[in-house]
């Protein structure tokens, strides 16, 4: 008996483990103060780095599920240039062609510069304010407060309305269709509302509210310095990004 329970041991550890993940991301939605001051206890990044595996799980098993039906993930490809941007401001090009695969491989380089840009920036302005957390805890909690509205948000919307749409409707590139106008004025109004309303702006004011929750409660520092911190952390975020891919 006792070598079977021993046996299972490493079993009960990884289920545990991501039932504790999963506490911290359901939470970071539902009550993100407490969820912000858990995260801030733990003496382990790899929360963080779970976390900041799953938007690349997702666009990869995205990719993965157009191509299993037939479909093309690349949807903008009609209005993309060939060759294309990938790099340092459109410095560095690739055929159309070729895009998708360096894509793919470029988005494990930024999950690691998302872990170290934004918790960085927090971790080094909050300094100014008098902050008293850690860098490890600013790990954490921002990269949790970054990835949680992504994946609620961006990534519930891109498999909701990629290949299962797509099938419903007998369209290979529905969102990109519905924000031209091609299935109608009315579908192409509302659709860009949700796109440039929710998808975009809504993912990040959810980012940037519950980022600067996090810093408030972490560093101890007063909203409107832990709102200025995680703004600056932020677009320096996605003004680095933009020199890999555009």
């Amino acid at each position: 008996m006792s070598t079977i329970l021993t046996e299972n041991l490493p079993q009960q550890k990884t289920a545990g483990t991501f039932r504790r993940f999963f506490h911290f991301f359901g939470g970071m939605i539902v009550r993100p103060g407490t969820t912000v001051e858990e995260l801030a206890q733990e003496r382990t990044i790899h929360w963080a780095l779970l976390a900041a595996c799953l938007p690349i799980l997702q666009v990869w098993g995205n990719i993965l599920l157009h191509a299993a039906f037939g479909q093309d993930w690349l949807g903008t490809r009609g209005i993309l240039p060939d060759p294309t941007f990938v790099g340092a401001y459109g410095q560095w090009q690739v055929k159309l062609a070729d895009w998708l695969p360096v894509f793919a491989a470029l988005l494990p380089l930024l999950g690691v510069l998302g872990l170290l840009i934004v918790p960085g920036i927090g971790q080094l302005m909050s300094k100014i304010w008098g902050g008293k957390a850690s860098f490890e805890q600013m790990v954490n909690v921002l990269t949790f407060a970054v990835v949680v509205p992504n994946i609620v948000i961006n990534g519930a919307s891109e498999w909701l309305f990629g290949v299962p749409i797509d099938l419903l409707t007998g369209h290979h590139y529905w969102w990109v269709a519905a924000m031209n106008g091609e299935l109608g004025q009315p579908t192409g109004i509302i659709w860009n509302i949700f796109v440039f309303g929710i998808y975009l702006f809504g993912s990040y004011a959810w980012t940037v509210w519950l980022g600067s929750l996090a810093i408030r409660r972490v560093q101890r520092i007063p909203l409107w310095t832990a709102i200025l911190t995680m703004l600056a952390a932020f677009l320096v975020s996605q003004f680095v990004t933009a020199t890999f891919v555009r």
